[in-house]
């Protein structure tokens, strides 16, 4: 797929969206390359976008490590202060607040918060909870339905609920990035579109998309005709032994 058509589709997925909105997902559900690739999409339509992230779980894998290379895209990026930067605390920038209140008053279009993973990940919501709650705002909860956790529509249900209590938002989407890593067919998108729309009707939530790598895109919407977008994800995040990015 050509960079230009790519952009286009991102492009046309982003014309609507809420000031601040936070990303979240189990473990390995694709969470921190759908912030990315939003806010890409939501730049190019010339928003003013900050990514923030509020990973307290993992910072080891998640955008902090590719900080400097946003920067140089024009991202404004939000990361937990220096000194706790790559330390196992509990630490979020307190910036944060005064972003939701930029976003607000216009200083900012749009506050994308990459939110970390599993239950435990949204406790780094809970103290932003009366500003995110003032704006309009979206909790996004991504999905792989091949993750054991969330491979089943109860399993995801169960995932919401505890996410919900723990930071006293609702969630209001639910993001389909259901593959198995390279060997990933259209097939076994339309399988993990399956679970996660079950588990969206069962509560009451839209499916926003189903995300695939940019070369499944044409045989993948062809084959849901058009049940929901098809979102073509560029990955951002390089595993160690793939030449990972310089830590920023």
């Amino acid at each position: 797929m050509e960079d230009g058509l790519l952009g286009d589709i991102f492009a046309a997925c982003c014309r609507e969206w809420p000031q601040t909105t936070a990303v979240t997902g189990a473990l390995g559900s694709g969470k921190t390359e759908f912030v990315l690739n939003l806010a890409g999409g939501l730049k190019k339509i010339g928003r003013r976008v900050v990514i923030a992230d509020a990973d307290i779980i993992n910072p080891y894998f998640c955008i902090r490590q590719i900080t400097k290379s946003l920067e140089q895209e024009g991202f404004t990026i939000l990361t937990p202060p220096k000194n706790a930067k790559w330390s196992d605390m509990s630490v979020i920038n307190a910036a944060i607040g005064n972003t939701i209140a930029g976003v607000s008053s216009g200083l900012y279009d749009h506050l994308i918060l990459d939110v970390g993973g599993g239950a435990g990940g949204v406790k780094a919501l809970k103290q932003f909870e009366p500003d995110i709650l003032s704006v309009s705002h979206q909790l996004i909860l991504t999905v792989n339905a091949y993750r054991p956790k969330t491979s089943t529509p109860d399993g995801i249900k169960r995932m919401a609920a505890q996410m919900e209590a723990l930071c006293g938002i609702k969630i209001g989407a639910l993001v389909s990035n259901s593959h198995v890593m390279e060997p990933t067919t259209a097939a076994d998108v339309a399988r993990g579109l399956d679970v996660v729309l079950e588990a969206g009707k069962s509560m009451n939530l839209p499916v926003l998309c189903a995300t695939v790598v940019p070369g499944l895109y044409e045989e993948t919407r062809a084959l849901l005709k058009d049940i929901v977008p098809v979102w073509p994800l560029v990955r951002f995040m390089k595993r160690p032994w793939e030449g990972s990015e310089i830590w920023s």
